[in-house]
């Protein structure tokens, strides 16, 4: 049976402005705090070290083993191995963790990835290595009240996806709905955890915090 987790901000090691858990080595937090943090993670997790994605808002999806775990850049990852723990980082995108018989895959899904297919591209992936019967979690994410955008990109989008569409007067995205439109599409049963990181103290946010750290979306065979 799959095995997934999503962290929040309070653990850890950090410094000054890095006050929690941060697992993400690109924001400027000091290399040895994220490096201990994820050894942390990794003791948590009783299994093999978890595989981590260098993230890029694309839609590339790779399937990935114990023997092909190092410089990943893609947006998602899957992988038939058992006991081999995938990441997804996250601070306002979607941690999307995949669980299905044969495979699971972690997916990070933000404005980009979502209306480029980084979903599709991932679940057929896993259907191609013969995987069937698909359960997603979206985790933690900024919701549709708190992600504005521009009016310009508000009516191009909702245009070309009517799930992202909230009001015109605020014009903010609901990426969740997106998602999970995507996800039923493709016959994918799907539950949400309800927490917004925009409005949540104990969840990275981008969107509020600018520089930040970014929590994880866990998940094994």
């Amino acid at each position: 049976m799959p095995q997934t987790l999503f962290t929040a901000r309070s653990g850890g090691v950090s410094s000054r402005e890095f006050t929690s858990f941060n697992l993400a080595l690109h924001v400027g937090d000091l290399a040895a705090h994220v490096m201990t943090n994820r050894d942390l993670l990794a003791s948590a997790l009783s299994q093999r070290q978890p595989i981590y994605m260098n993230q890029v808002h694309g839609n590339l999806a790779i399937e990935v083993s114990s023997a092909n775990s190092k410089a990943i850049t893609a947006d998602a990852i899957f992988t038939s191995e058992v006991g081999l723990p995938l990441v997804v980082l996250s601070a306002d995108c979607l941690p999307i963790l995949i669980s299905a018989k044969g495979a699971v895959a972690a997916i990070h899904a933000g404005r980009e990835g979502l209306i480029n297919g980084v979903i599709s591209n991932c679940i057929q992936g896993m259907r191609a290595i013969g995987a069937i019967d698909f359960e997603a979690q979206i985790g933690p994410a900024i919701c549709a009240n708190c992600y504005e955008v521009d009016m310009q990109m508000y009516l191009e989008l909702t245009d070309r996806f009517p799930n992202l569409a909230t009001e015109g007067s605020r014009h903010a995205l609901n990426l969740r709905a997106e998602a999970l439109a995507q996800l039923k599409e493709l016959g994918v049963k799907v539950s949400i955890i309800d927490i917004c990181t925009a409005e949540s103290e104990n969840h990275f946010s981008y969107r509020r915090d600018g520089k930040t750290g970014r929590g994880a979306g866990v998940i094994a065979l």
